[in-house]
């Protein structure tokens, strides 16, 4: 299928988008991670063709989206952009997927516009509590670089050039600050956590804490932490066969967010 980019204003900042799929299709919309996008391209064509519509959506400051003044502190504050962009999208019964950073994101996303959300799907979420620090952080992105396709570099490194060290290291950061257990807590829709068998980004007991309900991650045999982008059909045909008909009624178990 033909992708197609789209762009939107949001509070005179300009969002961009990669759509593809059906019109009529059940939406999904993507979080990328972290300053990148185009490496999930080939798992929303993936997408589109098991019946979706699909839109990811580049938050302010990825390489085709406008960045704001002044800048988010958080990704709490990214996530806010991008509940506006549904918004004016009119997006509804939406499934979100974030991907890496994106699957932090896409938990605030959730929490802001939750009358908005059918379900959401978290892929290599990251960073779990044992490596929040930049040392462990990247150290653990260094044990997956051999594991990912060759090509993710080829899609990764032109973006990451665009968008600069320095944002870069801002979003980093802001990625090690954030508590994806406590914002997904908030929700109350259901969460299913994917990962790769090889991701050595996140461990067991705190990916099974992410569920809602709690529960055991689907775990994609054979491949790493980027594994949309490593094997975008079996992606989609899990995604397919987990979302192709509205999901059970939220769990009970999702917690209060605070004030």
């Amino acid at each position: 299928m033909d992708g197609r980019r789209r762009d939107t204003w949001v509070r005179g900042v300009r969002l961009s988008s990669y759509e593809v799929g059906p019109g009529d299709g059940d939406v999904v919309v993507v979080v990328p991670g972290l300053c990148v996008s185009s490496y999930l391209w080939p798992a929303c064509d993936a997408l589109a063709r098991e019946g979706f519509r699909v839109e990811l959506v580049e938050p302010p400051g990825w390489p085709r989206s406008d960045r704001p003044r002044p800048e988010p502190r958080d990704l709490d504050g990214l996530a806010g952009w991008v509940g506006e962009w549904l918004e004016r999208r009119g997006l509804t019964d939406v499934l979100l997927i974030g991907q890496s950073v994106g699957a932090q994101i896409a938990a605030h996303v959730a929490v802001q516009a939750a009358h908005r959300m059918r379900a959401v799907l978290l892929q290599g979420p990251v960073f779990d509590p044992k490596y929040r620090t930049a040392p462990r952080g990247l150290g653990r992105w260094a044990l997956d670089l051999p594991r990912e396709h060759p090509g993710l570099a080829l899609r990764e490194v032109p973006e990451w050039a665009k968008v600069g060290p320095r944002r870069i290291a801002r979003v980093l950061r802001q990625s090690l600050r954030d508590r994806l257990e406590d914002t997904v807590a908030c929700l109350d829709v259901p969460v299913r956590i994917v990962m790769g068998e090889h991701d050595p980004l996140s461990q067991l007991p705190w990916q099974i804490s992410l569920g809602r309900p709690p529960g055991p991650p689907v775990v994609m045999a054979g491949l790493p932490h980027s594994a949309p982008h490593t094997a975008p059909d079996r992606f989609a045909r899990l995604v397919a066969l987990g979302y192709g008909t509205p999901p059970a009624a939220a769990s009970p178990t999702a917690g209060p967010c605070p004030e």
